[in-house]
């Protein structure tokens, strides 16, 4: 048990209710098991996993609003809970309010404080009164002693901060119109500090108008889940009425109301039913915003999602938002004047950066790992070497010499091959790459010079990008860095463009774990989430299991194929594209609207709040992490993804793999 630090595995070939969790004493991937986390675990605690069975927003099975309201039609009273049934909060808890006071009150453990105020004020309540039903003067009374902020004051901005945040239920605000429409009598009761007219102006601010009456536990010395507040709302319209009450506590709301013989509808509370699906251990206020949008969205139950769709918001945006949010910052303290966002990731990423900030230049520049190999072969032969013939040896389709040498237009070589015991024909596999890899580097000048005739056209290309700034960023989801360091390569030494180059990438993990650990430590490297140094226990976790990486990259796939190059034409010059995945298209959009629609809701909740934009990297990663514990999500929605699998833009030379059959070969 050396430091308390084990791994925790899920076996995946056993029933979900008999998941089995090993304590490890290193890090390990087993056969038929997914690595979890590099974190202290307490065995008496229980795993969370995300939702495995398809879309979360179909857990519960909601009635749509229509039905939901004229279900009601038969009664002359409906009746109505407030909080979490007519109005939602953007929190995971509805303390957590508590935190933005506390920043507002620039008060140290403001959120503590003002929780055992009403404490102490329901106390004092009980012991004078023998009810322990307060009003929110009582407790700012308290916290006046505790903190020295005026009650008035302190009343007056936990109101103003409750108007900022409460919003209209969108299915309880369908159901509640159409029962409006019908003239029926329309009441709220709640059990709340909130007083009468509080409750009413938060009501009024999210669109609900036209109730008979309301009904406050404070106020009226008594509660729902006594049944007295209910006793004094019927006595008041009539007991001979008929009445229904809607509401999202069993115990208050539908047992109370049903032993005094009135009706009751139940509605699940959205954050009850969400919360169990949200990751432990990120920070508490960035969990609480990520959760409240995320629960308030899926489960209110005015529309369901499919699971691309939630992959992107439930798992993705968070991610994108922080990230982008990141790249704004470090791109202001370091003067950058353009920010380059590399394809294919850097799609969503500028759509989502230009969405949220509109005072930094921006520009999507066509750039690929191959690319990349091609046009900075004279300073990274060995990545040329490495990707251009090793990694062909690993392909499942078979690649002839012949093939390769066409794709990469070095034809003038076939007749030299037969002098190395090579033949044109040739399947390349591992026991004739160190042979190829040889040959390339004897005729190593022949190489260079044929695969750098195009530099004139990449040079004209990135100098139209440039257009004299004289320092920008170039963005890339990861892993190693490659891309931004090509680029700058090419910029500052090869042509030497008075331009400073700073690469960034969500994260950063090599093959090699010492790989580009120099460019890390020198910070020629930004790195958001992880890398060797920061957030090493999340760097454990992702390498600790094969093709992360690629269900990472599912975020930010796009919908036109990979570019591999350049190509001089009598007008200039023209894109070279790899064979398109028009099949994963349609499920592409869906995370990307995922993406975007968790973005818009989150700076439209949080606009004012600008602090709760700074989302860290092992926040924006939490989500992710959780989706990886239990990889039949993964499976089951993206398992028929393809992946072309070829020589660069060759087209005639595809074959083409699922995301199944990538997770088949890995035992996953």
């Amino acid at each position: 048990m050396e430091d308390g630090i084990y791994t925790t595995v899920i076996c995946l070939n056993v029933p979900r209710a008999t998941v089995g969790l090993f304590l490890l004493k290193k890090f390990q991937c087993v056969k038929g098991g997914i690595f979890i986390d590099a974190l202290p675990f307490n065995p008496k605690e229980k795993l969370k996993l995300p939702y495995l069975d398809g879309s979360e927003s179909k857990i519960i099975s909601r009635p749509k609003a229509l039905d939901f309201a004229r279900n009601m039609l038969e009664y002359e009273v409906i009746s109505f809970d407030v909080f979490d049934t007519l109005l939602l909060r953007p929190f995971a808890q509805p303390h957590h309010l508590f935190m933005i006071l506390g920043e507002k009150h620039s008060c140290v453990n403001f959120m503590a404080i003002r929780r055992e105020a009403e404490k102490e004020a329901r106390n004092q309540a009980k012991g004078k009164k023998g009810i322990s039903e307060v009003t929110i003067y009582d407790i700012y009374e308290q916290v006046e002693l505790r903190t020295g902020i005026d009650k008035q004051y302190g009343v007056q901005i936990e109101l103003q901060t409750e108007l900022e945040f409460c919003f209209a239920n969108p299915y309880m605000k369908d159901v509640f119109e159409i029962l409006k429409s019908q003239n029926k009598k329309i009441i709220a009761i709640s059990d709340m500090y909130l007083t009468k007219s509080m409750i009413e102006q938060l009501l009024e601010n999210s669109g609900f108008s036209g109730f008979f009456d309301v009904f406050v536990s404070c106020e009226n010395h008594c509660s729902k889940r006594d049944k007295q507040l209910f006793n004094i709302a019927l006595t008041k319209l009539g007991k001979d009425l008929s009445m229904v009450h809607v509401g999202t506590n069993y115990e208050s709301d539908i047992k109370s109301a049903q032993e005094l013989g009135i009706e009751a509808r139940y509605y699940n509370n959205v954050h009850e039913t969400g919360n169990q699906y949200r990751p432990d251990d990120m920070s508490e206020l960035i969990a609480s915003t990520y959760s409240g949008i995320v629960n308030t969205h899926l489960h209110n139950g005015i529309k369901q999602y499919t699971p691309h769709y939630e992959y992107g918001f439930i798992y993705g945006g968070l991610y994108i938002l922080g990230y982008c949010k990141w790249i704004y910052d470090y791109a202001k303290q370091n003067n950058i004047d353009k920010i380059l966002f590399l394809s294919r990731d850097g799609d969503i990423y500028r759509k989502v950066f230009n969405f949220l900030f509109t005072d930094m230049d921006t520009e999507y520049v066509y750039w690929s790992r191959i690319a990349n190999a091609k046009y900075t072969i004279e300073k990274n032969r060995y990545d040329f070497l490495k990707r251009m013939v090793q990694h062909k040896a690993k392909s499942a389709l078979g690649i002839t010499i012949k093939g390769l040498f066409e794709s990469l237009e070095l034809e003038e070589l076939f007749s030299l091959l037969t002098q190395h015991d090579l033949k044109e024909d040739d399947i390349i596999h591992k026991g004739n790459v160190k042979l190829i890899q040889s040959f390339l580097v004897k005729n190593w000048e022949t190489v260079v010079k044929k695969l750098t005739e195009d530099h004139a056209i990449v040079k004209e290309y990135f100098m139209n990008i440039i257009q004299g700034n004289k320092k920008v960023a170039v963005v890339d989801v990861g892993w190693v860095g490659s891309g931004g360091a090509g680029i700058k390569y090419l910029i500052e030494q090869k042509w030497k463009l008075n331009c400073e180059v700073h690469s960034l990438v969500a994260a950063c993990r090599h093959s090699n774990h010492t790989g580009n650990l120099s460019q890390i430590m020198k910070k020629e490297i930004g790195v958001y989430i992880f890398s060797r140094m920061l957030n090493r226990n999340l760097y454990d976790t992702h390498t600790s299991t094969k093709h992360n990486n690629v269900f990472f990259e599912l975020f930010t796939q796009a919908c036109y194929p990979s570019f591999s190059g350049f190509k001089r034409t009598e007008d200039g010059y023209k894109l070279l594209f790899d064979v398109p995945e028009v099949e994963n298209y349609k499920i592409i959009e869906q995370i990307h609207q995922g993406i975007y629609d968790f973005v818009k809701l989150y700076k439209k909740t949080f606009s004012n709040y600008e602090y709760l934009f700074n989302i860290s990297g092992y926040d924006a990663y939490l989500p992710f992490r959780m989706i990886i514990r239990d990889l039949r999500f993964i499976r089951e929605n993206f398992g028929d993804l393809s992946f072309s699998r070829g020589v660069i833009a060759d087209t005639e030379n595809q074959s083409f793999e699922t995301l199944n059959d990538i997770m088949d070969q890995a035992n996953l």
